[in-house]
């Protein structure tokens, strides 16, 4: 089976990616690598490290036919948020037959239907089939990631950095029915259950996917609740990120000396309210997930 390694990106599709960038250089003092337009796919983007993290802040480019493209369409439909999760695989091949027996179509980069193991580099799937949108890349073909390199740390962000940020704790995916998140993080994907609890407000089942990621796949109970919100509007699809920070009184202090509001807080976590994050749902705990095995 393909082994899934490092967490290669989240996607976060913006309307204005030199704003984007700005904001994530001032809150979270993020390393960039990579500013470029792909010609293929109409769209610039940039790389940025924020802790163990990766994000890419992606914009279509405002030039004719670009709102035929996927980021074009799904910027047409979404607007700003979350746009999909990007793995390192060691075979992306491998992974062709287990999605596809989950149900799982898949698509190259510009969007074109994959109908054979080998046809492309790597794989997208289709969100409506995976429950979000997920990306496959092979491993070793994106050297410029500075965590792949030996004296890579990201110890600037816990050490030194106000937001005390020790780690990405999670990454939630909306999901309607739980059930079906075990046959795609943990059969089609190798993952692991290691947690499950519930709130009155929805039901959560956490799987350790691949080297370094932990993915909340959270049903809504309510139609209330944010993530019932969210679903109602965007369908399924990656919701949020939550950072774990030593300090969550000193994160909070941090973030609104930024103009970063605070849209919900308790006594192990906030979330930050989304129109100062660019249409994220970004959150910072104190909390480690019971059974976390990083």
């Amino acid at each position: 089976m393909s082994k899934i390694g490092k967490l290669f990106h989240l996607t976060h599709v913006v309307s204005d990616l030199d704003a984007a960038d700005r904001w994530y250089d001032s809150v979270f003092s993020a390393l960039r690598y990579y500013r470029g337009y792909l010609k293929a796919s109409m769209r610039d983007a940039s790389l940025v490290c924020v802790g163990d993290l990766v994000l890419e802040p992606i914009q279509q480019r405002k030039i004719p036919g670009s709102e035929k493209t996927p980021i074009g369409k799904f910027y047409a439909r979404y607007g700003q948020r979350f746009h999909s999760i990007a793995w390192y695989v060691d075979d992306v091949a491998g992974l062709y037959e287990p999605l596809r027996e989950q149900g799982v179509r898949l698509f190259d980069m510009v969007g074109n239907p994959v109908s054979s193991a080998t046809q492309s580099i790597a794989l997208w799937t289709h969100p409506k089939d995976a429950h979000a949108m997920l990306e496959f890349a092979p491993s070793g073909e994106f050297n410029m990631d500075p965590r792949l390199h030996p004296a890579w740390s990201a110890s600037y962000w816990r050490d030194k950095h106000p937001l005390g940020i020790e780690r990405t704790s999670h990454i939630t995916v909306t999901i309607a029915d739980l059930k079906q998140a075990s046959g795609l993080y943990g059969k089609a994907l190798g993952g692991k259950l290691i947690h499950e609890e519930a709130t009155p407000q929805r039901r959560s089942a956490f799987f350790a996917v691949g080297e370094d990621t932990i993915v909340e796949a959270a049903q809504p109970l309510t139609t209330s609740s944010p993530e019932a919100r969210d679903m109602e509007a965007s369908g399924e699809g990656v919701y949020a990120v939550t950072f774990r920070t030593r300090d969550l009184e000193r994160a909070a202090k941090f973030l609104e000396s930024k103009g970063q509001r605070i849209e919900t807080r308790d006594a192990h976590s906030l979330i930050l309210d989304i129109k100062d994050a660019f249409g994220m749902t970004v959150g910072f705990t104190d909390r480690v997930i019971p059974n976390d095995p990083r």
